[in-house]
């Protein structure tokens, strides 16, 4: 379940590179200012940044804040998150805690009824892999992003599931979020497909 985020879409890694001009003379004229401007600057001079998606940390409980990233480099942190996908370790046994007498952990197939569930071994919780990527410095769910969800006996708890709660209705920032996300890969792939079609104009 760990390597299902990889099976999904590439996210591009590259940079846009603005054609350099290179002038040895002076005294040109503002004509020729003009015109050289015109045929060889791009009209954008906004640049990708090339993430390392093996120095990003997996353990939710571990990471960085998308927002503590450099703001020219969020969006890049945020594909390289979403083609990991979620942090959703198999391990052999999960912890075990005590709540009135009753000895409670986190269940595996909780990833199949929540898709969008991470588990952080170092913290023994959950958190919401969506919220997590589109997250701000002003966070209304802390639980799910950064502090860790644990109370395992409100999973299974009807229409009073936690998780369900989480979700909430359709534009809940839940839903939101999940809908950042999709449209963030698809601004990506038309990207891709862009500057796929610009580097074979090139050769």
């Amino acid at each position: 379940m760990e390597n299902q985020g990889n099976k999904r879409g590439k996210t591009m890694f590259s940079f846009f590179k603005p054609n350099e001009q290179t002038s040895t003379s002076k005294g040109h004229s503002p004509s020729n200012i003009d015109v050289s401007n015109r045929s060889e600057q791009p009209p954008f001079k906004s640049q990708r940044v090339e993430i390392d998606v093996n120095t990003l940390e997996r353990d939710p409980g571990l990471r960085i804040p998308v927002w503590k990233y450099p703001i020219n480099q969020q969006d890049e942190i945020r594909r390289a998150y979403i083609k990991m996908g979620p942090y959703q370790p198999k391990l052999t046994e999960y912890p075990r805690i005590e709540s009135k007498r009753q000895y409670r952990r986190f269940q595996y197939t909780w990833f199949d009824q929540f898709p969008w569930l991470e588990y952080s071994p170092s913290k023994d919780a959950v958190f919401c892999f969506p919220c997590f990527i589109f997250e701000n410095k002003v966070s209304r769910h802390l639980t799910f992003t950064t502090e860790g969800f644990r109370s395992w006996k409100r999973v299974n708890d009807g229409v009073r599931c936690a998780l369900l709660m989480h979700v909430g209705s359709p534009i809940s920032p839940h839903n939101n979020a999940v809908k950042s996300a999709e449209d963030l890969i698809k601004v990506s792939r038309h990207i891709d497909k862009v500057l796929n079609a610009q580097t074979i104009e090139e050769v």
